[in-house]
């Protein structure tokens, strides 16, 4: 028999265990809550010398973006209760950080049917990352285009009211879409009136909220960002290269069979192809996050994986050194060329197909190709024989559906997709798709 006093030292030393297991559990506890995701502003992924050429009407809006991305976290922080908004006055304060990174303001022109076809584009990301080292440990991106059709000046579409491009900036950003008939209320207006009639539409309306709307994509990014996901990051999947092919690369150049891809070109008529590189991997990883809720590290300006990202704050002097991850496994996107055939003609119409030819790569970095597939994608459209068409567009929208009924396709298969996108059989994708998904975890 075990006597009172040896039972009273087991019980004692069981009571301790108990009372010091209850005391870790509550400080592990106490620790995670006290650590938090800082909401950190804006900033822009370039150098300071170059902000004012590179984002001009994002600077003018900047201060109304500001104030709604703030009001709109603070209205609805409940939804993220790790998510801290307090005033900051450095990005050092969270143990995480999150900012909203401005990645492209663009502008691009050409003369088509005797009018200026102009493409607007803004690219945004959310990325979150560790004070403490400043590694990166996500980034989702998110990008709109919006096409315009203007009357020339002077015959000429060279020339474009500075006004005209602020609105339509404001529209991108906040979901509006104003019509021509209401331009000429608006051009009367000084800029921070234009801005302040904007913001107030686009909050009466819920616009900027929107699922189209790149700010509200924005916000929700933020808002569903959930610190133990973040904190247990430590597998890293995105994009590992970006590659254009001899053939793409003389064609989207303009050095054979089409003029430059004018919404790729720069203030001197050269095309970026870093840019376009840029916008690739950014829809690659958009398709793949919306189709299983898992955020790639998208391609990044050309940047090594592992080399720093220089990034300017807006309300500060600070900058950002942002250490991007190693990959575990990476997509490379082969983009391989572009044709155009005539497909049908009459008296009055023509038949065209716009077809993009690319191969997709699926690695493990560093190590080995593990699998990869070659796709195409045929777009066609009917057009007046008097109509000019805008070849690039249609171009750059295959590469796009090439990426994402891919992405789609690993998901679900259809069949008659596989059939007319690639040469590999069922059984053979069946099994590609299966690798990546496993490797991956989704």
């Amino acid at each position: 028999m075990i006597s009172n006093k040896k039972l009273n030292k087991v019980n004692n030393y069981i009571l301790f265990k108990s009372y010091l297991f209850a005391f870790i559990l509550l400080f592990a506890n106490n620790h995670l809550l006290s650590e938090t995701i800082q909401y950190s502003g804006l900033s822009y992924t370039t150098s300071d010398r170059d902000i004012q050429d590179m984002f001009p009407n994002t600077l003018i809006l900047e201060g109304s973006l500001r104030k709604t991305i703030y009001s709109h976290l603070k209205a609805n922080k409940p939804d993220n209760s790790n998510l801290k908004l307090g005033v900051s006055s450095s990005f050092r304060d969270g143990t995480y950080s999150s900012i909203i990174a401005i990645e492209n303001e663009n502008v691009s022109t050409i003369s088509l049917n005797n009018n200026c076809l102009r493409t607007f584009t803004l690219g945004i990301q959310v990325i979150t990352f560790s004070t403490k080292d400043q590694q990166i440990l996500s980034i989702k991106p998110n990008a709109i285009r919006r096409i315009y059709y203007d009357s020339p000046i002077n015959n000429s579409c060279d020339i474009l009211d500075r006004k005209i491009e602020l609105l339509r900036f404001a529209e991108l950003f906040y979901g509006l879409d104003i019509t021509n008939t209401d331009y000429p209320k608006f051009l009367k207006l000084s800029n921070e009136q234009i801005i302040e009639t904007i913001e107030k539409q686009a909050l009466e309306l819920g616009a900027y909220f929107k699922s189209d709307a790149i700010l509200g994509k924005v916000l929700k990014d933020i808002l569903n960002i959930r610190l133990e996901e973040i904190k247990n990051t430590n597998f890293f999947v995105g994009i590992d290269n970006v590659e254009l092919g001899e053939v793409a690369l003389d064609q989207m150049s303009g050095n054979k069979d089409f003029p430059i891809n004018h919404n790729f070109k720069d203030f001197f008529g050269e095309f970026q192809k870093e840019s376009y590189k840029v916008w690739a991997g950014q829809q690659f990883s958009k398709w793949f996050s919306e189709t299983f809720n898992y955020p790639l590290i998208p391609y990044i300006k050309g940047r090594a994986l592992g080399k720093d990202i220089v990034m300017k704050f807006a309300d500060s002097g600070e900058a950002l050194n942002l250490r991007l991850p190693s990959l575990d496994f990476g997509f490379v996107i082969n983009v391989k060329g572009f044709k155009k055939v005539k497909l049908d003609e009459s008296n009055l119409r023509e038949a065209y197909a716009w077809a993009a030819f690319s191969r997709i790569e699926f690695h493990n970095v560093g190590i080995e190709k593990i699998t990869e597939i070659n796709l195409k994608h045929v777009y066609t459209e009917e057009i007046n024989k008097s109509d000019s068409v805008d070849d690039w567009s249609n171009f750059n929208l295959s590469q796009n559906r090439i990426m994402k009924d891919y992405i789609s396709n690993i998901d679900v298969l259809n069949k008659p997709w596989l059939k007319k996108s690639s040469k590999m059989d069922v059984k053979k994708f069946r099994n590609h798709a299966k690798v990546i998904k496993d490797k991956v975890g989704v």
